[in-house]
């Protein structure tokens, strides 16, 4: 479908409709919460005080809080996240606003670019999280920028995103691969390097997508091509990072080490900068200027005479000088360190920060895009000429909070839309999975993928036996476990999550007995689609190492078992956003040797989903009634 240069119009306005939903959101908790309950959900955190300060890269004041009572933090931060932080006694006072640079559970670390306020290290301190505009800024300029590409071939990958131009390819060579592929991904790696334009891999649960990713980034690399790898998500940088270090390419990552994976954190830029020479003066230089920023304070504050004016004022122009010069020597270090690297990886949202913007790059890998809105994927294509992009629309799709923007259109990524409108050699689907049983496989297959898929040899009849200790478990490959008639109701909390206090004791029985007959604690995971269920099972379960999370949260991931909570159990037959069906294959194609799924089937029977899948279990002998089922122990 061909579209005109009004498409981005559209996106725009979207934009400004999901921002205003997210602000809206925001202002709406701070006012119907307590303080204590926002609180418990991560809006604000109580009785912090600053436990160590530094100097960070630009010249930036890092300032690390800690809870006073030395417990962890109720709630997590993440790097990039935009707060404001006051006097936990003084809510009148202004509060300053900082950037969040890194954060464990214990500690998080704020960036300011100027010394805060004395009150800072002066006592505790409250810290709420506030909108930050800079994402959505930086994807209004991608859309604006797009939309301006009129001339050459920069108008050229503009007619192609918009369908008014088909994408094209160049001779189709057959490269020497670096690792086994089928030939599927073999195919994907051929065509992607051909792509003049943009290429899309389509990769469903398990496989490969990564593979070929990593195939097409070492083959681009030895071409002498210079790479940028960017995705949506941190956690899916830090992957593509990893792929290109295991490959042995020269790679950067662009954010902060706290965020990165312990053993990558050798690869950040921070790191590298910090250790080259120029990096090491500009240090020297920036505690000098702040030693005569205090003392022009103190001339200021002692006395009010002509001489400790000027003294004041020569010790700051001194200081002013010295950090000019040290940014400088900075600068110099960071375009050193990534003038060196054939890969730099970074998230769409950093992309178009400043450190980045004199680089120049032949290709950009784009993995998970069918998780990023449109107008931030478009931010790889004003960055290279060409872009291999990789994901599954079969899968959870970008999150959006407005209901407006989503209905119109911005819940669609990119992906999904070249996918439905290019020509069938600008796309191919990876059939082989290296995940799962065949049994497990065989429903989403079905459902979701044509029948397409097909299990490796490797793993078509691994089962969950095979790393027990304990015979006589209970475990075929999917095992479905029907609640109908047992009066398990939904309960919906205050904030609208569901939680089910009768599955979660099943679930949670469920755990204790797979870990008792011998499966480790790191190989089991419970995903639900609703948050409260998730800390409802947590609580019951209580047992370190196991993962309980939503099902969004667990996308990409797999475990050698997976326990699926669905929660709904109601007289209507009401299965609220269970009916987005993209969540439940992402809920359950993530394990390897067994699926339990805990459900009613008097509530779910009346979706022709849930319905045909109770009907797949029936067929493969793991239905279940709790009827039959242990009763689990309540404490």
């Amino acid at each position: 479908m061909s579209r005109d240069v009004s498409h981005f119009d559209h996106l725009t306005r979207l934009l400004a409709l999901e921002h205003t939903a997210q602000k809206a959101r925001m202002a709406e908790e701070a006012q119907r919460l307590t303080l204590q309950e926002r609180a418990a959900r991560g809006l604000v955190w109580l009785d912090l005080e600053a436990v160590e300060d530094a100097v960070g890269l630009g010249g930036r004041v890092l300032v690390t809080l800690a809870r006073a009572d030395g417990q962890s933090l109720p709630a997590p931060l993440h790097n990039g996240d935009l707060v404001a932080l006051r006097p936990r006694k003084a809510e009148d006072v202004a509060p300053v606003t900082g950037l969040v640079s890194r954060a464990t559970r214990a500690r998080v670390t704020l960036a300011f670019d100027r010394p805060p306020p004395p009150f800072v290290g002066e006592g505790r301190l409250r810290l709420d999280l506030v909108p930050n505009d800079i994402t959505y800024q930086r994807a209004r300029a991608a859309v604006e920028r797009m939309k301006a590409r009129e001339r050459g071939q920069e108008r050229r990958v503009r007619d192609v995103l918009l369908g008014a131009a088909a994408p094209k390819f160049g001779r189709l060579t057959e490269p020497t691969p670096t690792r086994p592929l089928n030939p599927e991904q073999r195919e994907a790696v051929q065509r992607a390097l051909a792509a003049e334009d943009f290429f899309l891999v389509h990769g469903p649960p398990g496989t490969g997508k990564s593979t070929v990713l990593a195939e097409v980034a070492v083959q681009a690399v030895a071409n002498g091509q210079r790479l940028l790898a960017c995705a949506a998500s941190n956690a899916a940088v830090d992957h593509l990072l990893e792929l290109c270090v295991d490959n042995g390419l020269s790679a950067v990552r662009v954010g902060h080490p706290g965020r990165v994976l312990e053993r990558l954190q050798q690869h950040t830029l921070d790191v590298l900068v910090e250790e080259h020479p120029d990096r090491v003066l500009a240090r020297e230089l920036f505690d000098e200027a702040l030693s005569l920023q205090g003392y022009a304070r103190r001339q200021r504050t002692q006395g009010r005479s002509r001489e400790r004016f000027a003294q004041a004022r020569a010790s700051s122009s001194e200081a002013r000088q010295l950090m000019d010069e040290a940014r400088a020597l900075e600068r110099k270090a960071v375009r050193s360190v990534l003038g060196k690297a054939r890969v730099v990886c970074v998230t769409l949202g950093s992309l178009d920060t400043p450190v980045l913007a004199d680089e120049e790059f032949d290709l950009a890998l784009l993995d998970e895009a069918t998780q990023a809105i449109e107008p931030l994927s478009l931010l790889p294509f004003l960055r290279a000429p060409r872009v291999v992009l990789a994901g599954d629309h079969k899968q959870l799709p970008p999150t959006v909070v407005s209901e407006a923007a989503a209905r119109a259109g911005l819940s669609v990524s990119l992906f999904e839309r070249l996918h439905a409108d290019a020509p069938q050699e600008a796309h191919r689907m990876l059939r082989e999975q290296y995940r799962m049983h065949a049994d497990i496989m065989a429903f989403p297959s079905r459902t979701f993928y044509a029948g397409e898929l097909r299990a490796h040899p490797g793993v078509a009849s691994r089962t969950l036996a095979e790393v027990l200790t304990r015979e006589g478990v209970d475990a075929p490959p999917v095992l479905f476990l029907d609640t109908a008639g047992k009066g398990f109701e939904e309960v919906q909390e205050e904030g609208g999550s569901f939680f089910n206090e009768g599955e979660a004791a099943l679930v949670a029985a469920r755990g204790r007995e797979l870990l008792a007959a011998g499966l480790p604690s790191g190989e089991l995971a419970v995903i639900t689609p609703y948050s409260a269920q998730a800390a409802l099972v947590r609580d019951m379960l209580g047992v370190p190492g196991v993962e309980v999370d939503t099902v969004d949260a667990f996308q990409g991931r797999e475990k050698d078992a997976v326990l699926v909570s669905l929660v709904r159990s109601n007289g209507e037959g009401q299965v609220g956003f269970l009916a987005e069906l993209r969540r439940m294959n992402v809920a359950l194609t993530r394990p390897r040797r067994h699926l339990f799924v805990v459900g009613d089937s008097a509530t779910l029977g009346g979706h022709p989903f849930y319905e045909d899948f109770m009907a797949s279990t029936q067929a493969q002998g793991g239905y279940r009634s709790a009827w039959e089922w242990p009763e689990p122990e309540r404490g």
